[in-house]
């Protein structure tokens, strides 16, 4: 008896034990997607982000999360940004098991008019191989003065030509420097080498064999099969809708357009979660083993198309004028995350993916913190709204002070104390004016007009508005000390 007792509640302890398994795992998922919807839901409110569209990855599970003003789900179309890099690093990749390049080759053997120099020579054309734009150690940056850019409608050929004889910042192979060129430059490998447009590449051996049906490299075709969310730009703390021309140039270096749907498709793929053909398998694990040469830094590695960290984990960020992208996997663990946000707002939304991956690995969520365009959209805006009232008030005083000479309130008596007591303030707003004119384009690398396409338009009324403000009392202050009021 005592012997059944026992075995009994033995059996009763097990129940309970597996009941709580059973209850609690469903509630544990709800509890993470919670956790997850609002973290987004934070950084839509503080970044002002009009969409995301998002996805968790658990092995063959996925869950999608659409927030955000306007209406969005898993099959919205988004253009990706930089991660379009791995589509054509991939491609790369296969061309070489076919045994139509090999990556040591020289870039000169596809492209023979192609040249580049450094320190003012001429480099030998062996040594700046494929490899080297594949892992971005050929010399070139992004670092837009220095570096032709693409016109609006240029072919890639065109396009390579312009950046054929150009100043590398450092030999190739020499240190690692991020830069869409290599990539816009393997574009133009693939198309020499196969005879097709790079469009037509990706999608006959990439997206059709992948089972990537709503991803694409051409614009056209996208916006005939799907619907592209309209991009927008941050401005005077409000989103609004912005425009920003593709170039087909730089397409295979970061304008692919795709949805929640097929990446989330595609990291799986990456993960092996999903089969494919062994050679795709095969160069899918290739694309993810890293430079041996180079690091990025102590714990990242550039492997092709993708970072990889000294944990494992695999990811890349993606950004354009309007749209904002970030793709991670962990390997170990079989997890993965994808973020697209159609807003140029790419700390934000790398940080909404990181969180994604600590919240499904069940570590502590990081904290908001804001883009750098929103700081500078906040900090411009307030310029803005502080620079015009003053601004109009001191056009008011400069035109009283000279209706106060013609009535002859005021007369003219020139002093030079007085001159530089007056004029010594407002001299130093105009030099902080001109000097911000010219640094302030220099900290991005860029100049004014490359900016207009990135910057929030606050940046420019904020600009503009307080040099014609330093202007305008530099003016008032001239003529208030050289026509001073009759005593």
């Amino acid at each position: 008896m005592k012997k059944q007792q026992a075995l009994m509640g033995f059996i009763t302890i097990l129940t309970l034990f597996f009941s709580t398994l059973t209850f609690t795992s469903p509630a544990s998922a709800a509890t993470e997607h919670d956790e997850i919807s609002n973290m987004i839901q934070e950084n839509i409110d503080k970044a002002k982000i009009p969409s995301v569209s998002a996805s968790m990855i658990r092995n063959d599970k996925v869950t999608f999360i659409a927030r955000g003003k306007q209406s969005v789900d898993k099959n919205t179309l988004y253009h990706i940004g930089s991660t379009s890099k791995a589509f054509t690093a991939l491609g790369i990749l296969w061309l070489e098991d076919e045994g139509s390049l090999k990556l040591d080759d020289p870039v000169a053997k596809y492209l023979p008019w192609f040249h580049v120099k450094y320190n003012g020579k001429t480099i030998p054309d062996e040594n700046l191989s494929i490899a080297n734009l594949v892992y971005q150690t050929s010399g070139f940056t992004n670092q837009e003065n220095k570096f032709p850019a693409p016109e609006a409608k240029m072919t890639l050929e065109e396009y390579g030509r312009t950046l054929s004889g150009t100043e590398l910042a450092s030999r190739p192979s020499e240190k690692y420097a991020y830069a869409n060129i290599n990539y816009n430059l393997l574009g133009l490998i693939i198309e020499t080498v196969t005879g097709k447009s790079y469009a037509d590449f990706t999608n006959d051996v990439i997206f059709k064999p992948l089972g990537l049906h709503n991803t694409y490299a051409d614009p056209l075709l996208a916006e005939k099969n799907g619907e592209i969310i309209q991009g927008s730009r941050l401005s005077f703390f409000r989103t609004h809708p912005y425009e920003a021309a593709i170039k087909p140039a730089s397409i295979p270096a970061g304008f692919i357009i795709s949805n929640a749907k097929d990446i989330s498709r595609w990291l799986q793929i990456q993960l092996g979660i999903i089969d494919v053909s062994p050679q795709m398998k095969h160069l899918i694990e290739k694309s993810h083993q890293p430079d041996s040469t180079q690091r990025i830094d102590e714990d990242t590695r550039y492997a092709a198309g993708w970072f990889v960290d000294n944990d494992g984990m695999i990811y890349h960020s993606g950004g354009t004028p309007n749209y904002s992208t970030n793709f991670a996997i962990q390997p170990k663990t079989g997890i993965g995350t994808c973020v697209l946000t159609n807003i140029n707002a790419s700390a934000n939304t790398n940080l909404m993916a990181e969180n994604i991956i600590h919240i499904m690995e069940g570590e502590p969520v990081l904290s908001y913190k804001p883009d750098i365009w929103v700081t500078i959209d906040t900090i411009f805006s307030i310029m803005t709204f502080s620079c015009i009232p003053l601004l109009l008030l001191t056009i008011f005083l400069f035109f009283r002070i000279k209706k106060q000479y013609r009535t002859g309130d005021r007369m003219k008596k020139v002093s030079k104390k007085r001159l530089v007591s007056w004029l010594i303030l407002p001299v130093l707003l105009l030099i902080l004016a001109i000097i911000f004119l010219f640094v302030f384009p220099a900290i991005f690398s860029s100049d004014w007009i490359a900016l207009s396409v990135w910057a929030p338009f606050s940046i420019y009324i904020g600009a503009g508005s307080f040099t014609l403000l330093s202007l305008m009392i530099l003016a008032t202050a001239y003529v208030a000390s050289v026509y001073p009021k009759n005593q």
